[in-house]
């Protein structure tokens, strides 16, 4: 009798069994596999299929341009922009003075100018009513030592000998007169100079019958 206790006691006694950590490890692995199933990619497949736009079924590139510059640019963009008429009324001068302007380029760009032509062409204007071009021509001619073109805008430019109907001058200007005959007497002109004689003669009259513009114009040439 004593056996079968002895036999329990020893099963009594017996340490329990452990079950290891596999099952931590199994409830890790579901509940991770559980997590990567409920967050959503980042870029899901629909919008990622909508971020570049489609193009024609011909290769052409459908990137977006680079902010650096460096992307070639379309050929049919290009030759579009080839054949695209120029605008030639955009390049047309058709300010007053235009054509005296583009005479003057001309001859600096040849480097060769022709005072004389020049000359020429300030009377052509002159006739034709392009007063602005006669103007600017006489201008030029004078100031590269014309004493011609000198002479010419101090008469136009004198009450004396000014035509109201042709003279590039709006009005008649002592001060103007005066200049252009001193520049063309300087370069030699016995006409200009008996002009300023002149001139100058007939301002101090007016300033001594008391003309307060002549006065002042008389003490400006002092």
């Amino acid at each position: 009798m004593d056996e079968p206790l002895v036999e329990t006691e020893v099963a009594d006694s017996e340490p329990p069994r452990r079950s290891g950590p596999w099952k931590l490890i199994v409830i890790v692995v579901v509940i991770t596999l559980i997590g990567v199933w409920l967050v959503p990619d980042d870029e899901p497949s629909d919008e990622v299929s909508t971020a570049q736009p489609q193009g024609p079924a011909t290769g052409t590139d459908t990137r977006p341009p680079s902010l650096l510059g460096g992307d070639k640019e379309d050929p049919q963009t290009a030759d579009a922009r080839a054949d695209a008429p120029v605008d030639s009324t955009a390049a047309v001068d058709d300010r007053p003075g235009a054509k005296a302007r583009a005479l003057i380029r001309q001859m600096r760009a040849q480097g060769d100018i022709d005072l004389d032509a020049v000359i020429a062409a300030a009377r052509k204007s002159q006739i034709a009513g392009e007063l602005a071009d006669a103007y600017l021509l006489y201008f030029f001619a004078a100031r590269e030592g014309s004493s011609d073109a000198a002479l010419e805008l101090g008469k136009q430019a004198d009450p004396a000998t000014r035509d109201p109907l042709s003279s590039v001058f709006e009005n008649p200007d002592f001060n103007q007169a005066h200049k252009w005959y001193k520049m063309a007497a300087g370069g030699g002109s016995t006409e200009a100079r008996n002009r300023l004689q002149d001139l100058q003669r007939r301002v101090e009259k007016l300033a001594a019958s008391g003309d307060a513009q002549a006065q002042r114009i008389s003490l400006l040439w002092q």
